[in-house]
């Protein structure tokens, strides 16, 4: 589902692919972290200017008085220089390091998928690990130049916020997930994707989006103020093709029943 959503499938990406069974859910998400980030690896990781401190021999940047000052006090033969330099040791990188440190610790996992993310890790030397539960996740700023990184993103949340898991009955729950929001808005991107990416492509005139519809009022009518006051109509999905039209309306619910006053029933 996160693969449509975030655009995420090319003919080239999955024409090899066999199956693959998995244990429990530890292992698929380390099959699919260690994927994406060989895949990330390839294209280079993702670099970000930072500001750094430093005391040197010659001036680069700008010079620090402060500092300089401070170390001709020590009587050393530097000079303290302010300068940005091109770093992995950013956030995007921070959130793959750390999620895959998650899982490596992790003792459900097989030690098949520790070798390669640890293997993987290699490649991150030179970034830092960071508390997870001090991730803000509505602030990251996805760029240009970033946005490889939309997927793989999406698959450290999913572990991040969802690995913390506990075991009833047998079954696996993904502890405080999401909440329904942001799956609704997942899963209508989801559906709306599918359709453009496995229909729009193969069928001329089939076309996919999501829109807003304007009520039909009366044209002769000059005071507009009463229409301000009707709900917006936004469409989950709407497909064309030819003249037809179809609207789909997706839904999404944490539970498949609800309940009312002890009485179990399909949502309405």
């Amino acid at each position: 589902m996160l693969a449509y959503a975030f655009d995420a499938l090319k003919a080239s990406d999955h024409k090899d692919i066999q199956v693959e069974r998995f244990d429990n859910i530890h292992n698929m998400f380390a099959s699919l972290l260690c994927r994406g980030i060989s895949t990330q690896l390839k294209q280079g990781l993702y670099k970000e200017y930072r500001e750094e401190l430093e005391d040197l021999s010659t001036v680069r940047g700008k010079i620090n008085m402060p500092g300089t000052i401070r170390s001709r006090m020590q009587r050393k033969c530097t000079v303290a220089c302010e300068f940005d330099e091109l770093s992995e040791n950013n956030l995007l990188n921070q959130i793959v390091k750390t999620t895959a440190f998650l899982l490596i610790r992790h003792p459900n996992l097989n030690g098949e998928y520790k070798a390669e993310l640890k293997k993987e890790m290699l490649y991150f030397a030179e970034v830092d690990l960071i508390d997870p539960k001090t991730i803000r996740w509505k602030d990251i700023q996805i760029q240009r130049n970033s946005r490889n990184y939309r997927l793989l993103l999406a698959i450290c949340w999913l572990i991040t916020e969802g690995l913390l898991l506990t075991t009833e009955k047998g079954q696996y729950h993904l502890a405080a997930l999401v909440d329904s929001q942001k799956m609704e808005d997942l899963y209508e991107r989801f559906l709306r994707q599918y359709y453009i990416q496995e229909y729009e492509p193969y069928i001329p005139g089939f076309y996919v989006r999501d829109e807003w519809m304007d009520w039909q009022t009366d044209e002769d009518k000059t005071d507009d103020d009463k229409t301000g006051l009707l709900p917006r109509m936004h469409t989950d999905v709407t497909i064309t093709y030819g003249k037809k039209v179809l609207i789909m309306d997706a839904k999404y619910y944490t539970e498949n029943l609800q309940e009312h006053k002890g009485v179990r029933s399909v949502h309405s």
